[in-house]
């Protein structure tokens, strides 16, 4: 049994400043609060029939529980927000000979239900209501074939059915194959090879109809959001290729790149809908995205004990293409790494350290609703350390965002072929710090 509770209680305010030739035109105050209670729980189970053979099983609840209050001038709205996850799986496995086959079956229901209301000087001007549901069922099955001394093949297909109640009902099955392989060239050197299609679900709020105002603050960088009712699901081939090299003394280092061709993707675009700004999701177009990922890890016991380093890094690029028109895929970053550096104190089973993570930046032209947008790369420092209670507890502590990042967004939108509007927002984040305590029985 596992089981992980959550409180969150946030606020926040800002200011927009408009200036207009240099002169201040107008300043809006914006106030956020909210607060929420997730409650995640998961039961499972392994029994051996036999030395050959296995069955698992998982029974799962989540749940996540919220409430906000955004006030803007004399705009004040309330959010209420309940969704649920539950989910029932099993699996068997068998060895036989040179194949280890495993079958397996699961279900899963999510429910969401969404409340906004909107007051104007007290006086109630929107009041929505969305109840969103969606049941799926997933069979699948997959043999790991060992071929010689130094190969192992793992085809695989999956079958899933999924019916949705939003107000208009769906229903959607495919059938995703998968193809693995894995080659030892030494006893510390491996290559990893994969092709795979996936679907992607949106998400229920992303097919939800309501609109979650950005009151008074309504601009390109602040638009109100909301759902679409249309949104098909994205569909992806991927093809992936990884080199690993393990120490002897722990630890990792691989080189790996995968390339990906995906239909119908999902972007969310900017229009303005009745004079104010909307940010809903779209089938944007079909899509490719390449990248190349380094990892690192290494202990330095041989300089200190309990001393160890790690790192990644992730290039990337990409384009879509829609209508004969070609554009990268909106806000994918050029590359990003995570360094880091932890020592771990056995006889007190404390473990404390830093890392350091960079978002590079990104440059995105003019998309087909004439919104261009940029944004300067960024990075965060945070400091942890865990440390182990006795065999069931264990807390944490955090010091995220050290640095006060800064995140500066310019967006730009075009009418006809001419600039019309530019806006840049810089955000300015400050330290904060998470306590976690953890139980497992």
């Amino acid at each position: 049994f596992d089981a992980s509770l959550g409180l969150n209680d946030a606020k926040s305010s800002s200011d927009e400043r408009i200036y207009t030739n240099g002169i201040l035109g107008n300043v809006i105050h914006n106030r956020d609060e909210s607060d929420g209670v997730m409650l995640w729980t998961k039961l499972s189970g392994q029994h051996h029939i036999s030395g050959t053979e296995l069955a698992e099983w998982k029974l799962k609840y989540h749940q996540n529980d919220s409430d906000g209050e955004n006030r803007s001038g004399t705009q004040l709205q309330y959010d209420e927000s309940l969704f649920r996850v539950m989910g029932a799986e099993g699996s068997y496995s068998r060895a036989q000979g040179e194949h280890f086959i495993k079958t397996g079956a699961e279900l899963k229901r999510l429910t969401q239900q969404e409340d906004i209301r909107i007051l104007n000087s007290g006086i109630e001007t929107s009041n929505e209501h969305q109840r969103l549901r969606q049941d799926k069922s997933s069979l699948y099955g997959q043999d790991e074939i060992s071929v010689g001394e130094n190969t192992i093949l793992t085809p695989g297909i999956r079958y899933e059915y999924v019916s949705r109640d939003f107000g208009a009902s769906s229903h959607l099955d495919y059938f995703a194959p998968s193809m693995h392989l894995l080659y030892r060239l030494t006893s510390n050197d491996n290559i990893r090879a994969s092709i795979a299609k996936t679907v992607k679900l949106p998400r229920l709020d992303e097919l939800s109809d309501t609109v979650d105002s950005s009151l008074e603050l309504n601009d390109l960088n602040h638009p109100d959001v909301g759902g679409n009712t249309n949104l098909k699901e994205e569909k992806a081939l991927s093809y992936e290729v990884r080199y690993e090299h393990f120490f002897e003394d722990k630890g990792i280092v691989s080189i790996g790149g995968f390339y990906r061709v995906i239909d119908d993707k999902i972007e969310k675009l900017t229009t303005l809908e009745g004079g104010r700004y909307v940010e809903r999701p779209y089938n944007a177009g079909e899509a490719k995205l390449w990248s190349i990922e380094l990892e690192l890890k290494k202990s330095l016991s041989g300089f200190v004990n309990g001393l160890g380093v790690f790192g990644n890094a992730t290039f990337q690029n990409s384009s879509l293409t829609l209508n004969d028109s070609k554009r990268p895929i909106k806000a994918t970053n050029d590359y990003l790494y995570n360094v880091g550096i932890d020592h771990t104190l056995s006889v007190y089973r404390l473990t404390y350290g830093a890392a350091y993570r960079y978002v590079g930046g990104y440059d995105d032209p003019m998309d087909e609703n004439g919104i261009a947008e940029s944004q300067k790369g960024y990075g965060t420092l945070d400091l942890y350390a865990t440390k182990r209670l006795d065999s069931t507890f264990k807390t944490g502590v955090n010091l995220k965002n050290l640095t006060g990042t800064t995140i500066e967004t310019t967006t730009k939108r075009y009418a006809s072929g001419s600039l019309v509007e530019t806006q840049t927002d810089r955000v300015n984040s400050e330290p904060h710090i998470l306590i976690t305590l953890e139980g497992r029985w």
